[in-house]
């Protein structure tokens, strides 16, 4: 399986929590959600087939990388002005907001790449 980058994009993000965090992802959401609370980050938001990777910009390199599965992605939708929209990732207990041009195709690279990384999840566990 290729861990190539399939699509990048410069923005903000911010992340909120619905929850108590408790398996895959949740420990990193968590982590960068207390070191940063809600503010906006910028940085570079990048995804292969198995993550969604944010690199802070040098400015806020203090926090280190947010690397979360793919699988983990359980919605995504796509809201905001023309020219920088809003994308809102949706894990189990967290909303994972990223700002940025070119949102709805972004948001469809995830989409895809989530239920790829589901389904198979669902095919190693048989």
């Amino acid at each position: 399986m290729s861990y190539g980058v399939m699509g990048s994009k410069n923005g903000q993000l911010l992340i909120q929590s619905t929850g108590l965090g408790g398996k895959g992802s949740d420990a990193a959401l968590d982590a960068f959600q207390q070191r940063w609370g809600a503010q906006w980050v910028g940085g570079r938001l990048m995804l292969s087939k198995l993550h969604l990777t944010f690199l802070p910009t040098k400015v806020s390199a203090g926090s280190g990388m947010l690397k979360l599965s793919t699988e983990d992605v359980t919605g995504i939708e796509v809201s905001g002005g023309v020219m920088s929209k809003t994308m809102t990732l949706r894990t189990a207990t967290h909303l994972v907001q990223f700002r940025c041009t070119g949102a709805d195709k972004m948001a469809d690279q995830i989409a895809e790449a989530a239920r790829t990384a589901r389904a198979g999840s669902l095919g190693r566990r048989v």
